[in-house]
């Protein structure tokens, strides 16, 4: 029949790899690319609506002149798609 004692010991390293292996299939970081990613959306919606409020001040037509104030809705659009990439971040 064997060893019990080897066989318990095989049976607890067989578990343990088990649990290693699923652990490190549950939670694995992002990568740098998804969070440079994430990161300039929300830049860059920013920066779409501040050069739109500048722009608009000053009376020129940037970024998109002929759509008025749907530069905003755009620039919050671009941030937003951002912030929801923040639900799939994971260190």
């Amino acid at each position: 029949m064997g060893n019990p004692a080897a066989r318990n010991a095989a049976l607890k390293q067989q578990e343990a790899s088990r649990r290693e292996r699923r652990e490190a299939n549950e939670f694995q970081p992002v990568s740098p690319v998804y969070k440079a990613i994430m990161f300039g959306l929300m830049i860059v919606g920013l920066l779409w609506i501040v050069t739109f409020y500048v722009a608009h001040m000053v009376g020129v037509g940037l970024p998109i002149p002929n759509i008025g104030n749907w530069n905003i809705l755009i620039g919050f659009g671009i941030a937003m798609a951002g912030f929801i990439m923040m639900f799939g971040w994971r260190e």
